[in-house]
């Protein structure tokens, strides 16, 4: 499953060079850092390579030859538009100092190469006022200038950094276990999204669906373990030892419906990264609902690549509230979903 998510991933983004959609700032997000490095100077060097072995229509290198001077001196970390910083070994922080070098260096003409590459690894360690001083160049950045941004951990990464970014997963496995009857509600709202038109009243349906769904979901474990509990196992309990069961009761019933709900969420998230994907032509080989390649198609005529990497950035930005504040569940998923573009 690595080796195909991987494959996946470097398909993705090879087709995106071919079709001239070079993007100025990407998320390599995966398990493994030294992985992401090597996918990241393995970009740098293409987009560096003397004698690329493919160009797209615009000229953009396809395949690197491995053999030029400037494909050895990336591979050497020799090549002077390349940069890659990682956090300082006291600190354990991507530290203002080292960003600003970087600014500074990619605000110059390239000197060897077409592109000046910046790779930032462990890019979830960069602190606020780290952030503060990347952000306007990672929004504008200098014309011939790629920006990668490597994480094991996106979770710990701000929505005003990854909304700059075109994210993509080279983890080994997508984490996400639906269960059947999960699955097929979600195919239900796929074809529900085909068959709505772009209206708020439209939106406001889904919107109730999916609420619907979920306090199905809370009722289903609340079920299970209430069964489960010594509350329903004794009659006499001591008042004490009632409370103390009746707090374990909610809390896990608590912990498992937000495990589903983010495993269900996380399903919404690839279903609209499959959208994405079909916006920008992209084979359905590389889909992960590959047998909702039809309803991904129709919302993908719809719409445009952008809009369709902004439903994505939004539902992560729903997710991540939900897993990470005291926001209420309604009114995460009403804001979260009236602003998708279907």
């Amino acid at each position: 499953m690595a080796a195909k998510t991987i494959n996946n991933s470097n398909s993705l983004l090879r087709n995106s060079l071919a079709n001239d959609r070079l993007g100025h700032a990407y998320m390599f997000v995966g398990g493994d850092i030294e992985t992401l490095e090597l996918q990241a100077i393995e970009l740098a060097r293409t987009l560096n390579c003397h004698s690329p072995k493919a160009i797209s229509k615009k000229g953009i290198p396809l395949d690197s030859c491995r053999e030029c001077v400037a494909c050895r001196k990336v591979d050497t970390h020799n090549f002077p538009d390349l940069d890659i910083i990682r956090p300082e070994s006291k600190s354990r922080v991507i530290t203002v100092e080292q960003i600003r070098r970087i600014i500074q260096k990619v605000s110059l003409k390239a000197t060897e190469g077409r592109y000046k590459v910046a790779i930032i690894s462990s890019a979830e360690r960069m602190p606020s006022v780290t952030i503060n001083a990347l952000l306007k160049t990672l929004e504008e950045p200098p014309d011939y200038t790629v920006f990668m941004l490597l994480t094991q951990h996106p979770e710990k990464i701000i929505d005003t950094v990854l909304s700059r970014c075109l994210r993509l997963n080279f983890e080994g496995e997508t984490g996400i276990h639906l269960e059947n009857e999960d699955k097929n509600w979600l195919h239900s709202f796929v074809s529900m999204s085909v068959q709505t038109n772009e209206g708020l009243m439209g939106r406001y349906r889904l919107l109730s669906s999916l609420l619907i769904h979920l306090s199905s979901k809370r009722d289903t474990i609340e079920e299970i373990h209430q069964k489960a509990s010594p509350l329903n196992q004794h009659e006499d309990i001591e008042p004490i030892l009632r409370k103390r069961w009746e707090k374990e009761l909610e809390a896990t019933i608590e912990s498992e419906y937000r495990e589903q709900r983010s495993q269900f969420l996380a399903g919404l998230q690839w279903w609209m990264r499959d959208v994405w994907m079909m916006t920008m032509q992209q084979s359905k080989e590389l889909l992960y609902f590959q047998d909702w390649a039809d309803d991904s198609q129709s919302i993908a005529k719809r719409i445009n690549a952008d809009q369709a990497l902004e439903n994505l950035q939004s539902l992560e930005t729903t997710q991540r509230l939900l897993e990470t504040t005291n926001v209420q569940e309604t009114l995460a998923l009403e804001v979260g979903l009236l602003k998708l573009k279907l």
